[in-house]
């Protein structure tokens, strides 16, 4: 099985020999909506039980690999994050700042662990 992504779509390819040709020859199988792929009944019909472990292992590589993505995006967007919330808190604080700080100071101290762990250490200089 081959899997092309689309703009909006994976196509999933099976090639087939063709005997007229005396060569492979390479059928769409089914389009999944990149968005939300769902293995559905007529792709479940349409494939052999190994053509069906292939597919579910691509989109749980797929999955995988963009929830990865997902989370270093946060990761690089954190410092920027954290310096719009300190403007919000020299700012002024409203009613629900104390409990949204309680929840940033239990973030804060997950966070340094999980770093400390991974070995990203405070040095002398900051960094």
């Amino acid at each position: 099985m081959q899997f092309r992504e689309r703009a909006k779509v994976i196509q999933i390819i099976r090639t087939v020999y063709d005997p007229a040709i005396k060569r492979g020859r390479a059928e769409v199988v089914a389009r999944l909506n990149k968005d939300e792929p769902v293995l559905d009944p007529a792709l479940r019909g349409a494939c052999s039980p190994a053509e069906l472990g292939e597919v579910e292992a691509f989109l749980a590589a797929r999955a995988e690999l963009l929830s990865r993505e997902a989370t270093r995006d946060a990761a690089e967007e954190l410092a920027a994050q954290m310096r719009q919330a300190e403007s919000y808190f020299r700012a002024g604080a409203d009613s629900g700042a104390g409990t949204l700080a309680a929840e940033i100071f239990t973030a804060w101290d997950d966070l340094k662990k999980a770093m400390h762990k991974a070995g990203f250490r405070k040095g002398k200089h900051g960094h």
